[in-house]
């Protein structure tokens, strides 16, 4: 899951990356990206071929070795690491999110506790995406300290205890706290992962007031949350909701792949999939 959120070091490292390809003519290849990150002369080089080797989803035996290496090396800088070693880590995290990183856990779960919120945010991602049921009590210490003023981490925070389906009274306890939450992207995620976790319906009441929104961003964020959720009785706000359609249409992909909530509806799977490939051909 990496949407909503600016990735400033990424884009510097893709900028990097445009400039190697001018240089060198040509793109690499998985062997060329297990080399630039080996080697420790061109930090720029490191940056693209973590992010290469997790777009590609390298199943290369040297992989995983590597990445996890880089992430020790980020661990090992202290809580202030240099802008290299920081920016390395954010891209291995990123790249581990498509990979099958288990043999990592130990470095993504003390990423959860570093001092760089945007380490912890994207070693949060990785978690979940993981399944690292031992974060679970990492993110719930967290999301209940008093100083929490990074608004992308909390968002991040949250959508993460809902994607790892832990439905325990602690986790619970936690996110309700920010059902009420005036900060509508915060109280959409926590909406949002009361849903995945309970699938009981009063949870989705503030979502069409979220949709009405004035601002752009929050109503992409809502549809976007309704879309993780899959939530059908959701289908009509999704689709009169004063955003792009193209926001719409990857909102409504998601109710058609996992679709939740249309059984009290007397609907199947396959009815309420076809309802919403009928909406999203309106949106055509």
């Amino acid at each position: 899951m990496l949407q909503g959120s600016p990735r400033g070091a990424f884009f510097v490292a893709m900028a990097m990356t445009q400039e190697s390809f001018a240089s060198e003519g040509m793109p690499i290849d998985e062997e060329e990206a297990l080399r630039r990150l080996e080697q420790r002369d061109d930090a720029a080089d490191r940056y693209y071929a973590a992010w290469w080797l997790g777009h590609e989803r390298s199943l290369h035996p040297r992989t995983l070795p590597l990445l996890r290496k880089a992430l020790q090396e980020l661990l090992s800088a202290g809580e202030e690491p240099d802008e290299d070693s920081r920016t390395l880590g954010l891209n291995v995290l990123r790249a581990m999110v498509h990979l099958d990183s288990s043999s990592a856990r130990e470095e993504i779960l003390s990423c959860l506790i570093h001092h760089d919120s945007n380490i912890r945010e994207e070693a949060t991602r990785t978690a979940a995406s993981e399944g690292l049921l031992e974060s679970v009590a990492v993110i719930c210490s967290q999301l209940n300290a008093d100083d929490l003023t990074n608004d992308r981490l909390i968002e991040a925070q949250i959508e993460a205890l809902g994607d790892l389906g832990d439905a325990s009274a602690a986790v619970i306890e936690t996110l309700v706290r920010f059902t009420g939450d005036l900060r509508p992207l915060i109280r959409s995620a926590s909406l949002r992962a009361m849903l995945l976790l309970t699938a009981d319906a009063k949870w989705a009441t503030d979502f069409p007031s979220l949709l009405q929104s004035s601002s752009t961003l929050v109503r992409r964020g809502v549809l976007l949350d309704l879309g993780a959720v899959g939530w059908i009785p959701a289908l009509d706000w999704i689709s009169q909701s004063p955003t792009e359609n193209s926001i719409k249409l990857i909102a409504l992909r998601g109710l058609a792949e996992h679709p939740r909530g249309h059984e009290p509806l007397g609907m199947t799977d396959e009815q309420a999939c076809q309802m919403v490939l009928q909406a999203m051909d309106q949106l055509l």
